[in-house]
Formats: structure tokens, sequence, C-alpha cells
């Protein structure tokens, strides 16, 4: 019987509470994308509020603003995500990536029975 289990993981970074991790990071790539964060949350399937709680959250969290807003008129309003927030995803990122690619490693050194 061939077995084929693979490493399962998940990162965030926490505080009094958890402040960021996969979550808040698509939900930023998504603000990114498409401009707005009342569409990010559309495209996300969650309220605008549950978006908006989940932003404040890893600000407060973070000690960093994340996120400008733009209150809507003629051209109607958006978002745009900070220096701060461009560099946090960058960094979550590579993070990410890295230990990836360190776990690989450990669980392959420890585990090459069950792969």
């Amino acid at each position: 019987m061939e077995k084929k289990l693979k490493l399962v993981y998940k990162i965030w970074i926490e505080g009094k509470t958890k402040a960021f991790g996969e979550g808040p990071h698509m939900l930023l790539k998504k603000v990114e994308q498409l401009g707005s964060l009342n569409k990010a949350a559309q495209d996300m399937n969650m309220s605008y509020s549950k978006a908006w709680s989940i932003i404040k959250r890893a600000e407060r969290e973070l000690g960093i603003k994340l996120i400008e807003s733009n209150t809507g008129g003629a051209g109607g309003g958006g978002s745009c995500l900070t220096s701060q927030a461009k560099t946090l995803l960058n960094q979550y990122d590579e993070f990410c990536s890295e230990a990836g690619e360190i776990l690989t490693k450990l669980y392959n050194k420890y585990f090459s029975e069950l792969l």
C-alpha cells in the first residue's frame, strides 16, 4: 500500500491575539489587486465589516497602518496598501517560503519512510 502523506502547516504572527497570517495576507493581496477593501471582501465571500475587522485587528496588533482608504465621490472610493503593508507582505512571503523549505527538509529527514 502506497502512502502519500504530506506536511501541512500554518504560520502566523500574534500578540495578544492573532495579528497576521494567511487570511489577512490574502485579504491585503486582494486589496492590492482590486483597489478596494469592499471588492476584496466580496471576492473572498466575506462581509465588508468582517474584512474591516480583520484589517483593524492586524493594524492594532502590529502597530502599523496597512490600508489607506479614499471615501467615495464622483470617481468612487477605494483602498490602497501603505508602504508598510507592502513591506510586510514581501517579508511574510519570503519568510513562509524559506520556512517551507526548512520544514520540508526536516520532514524528509524524520519521516522519509512515510513518503
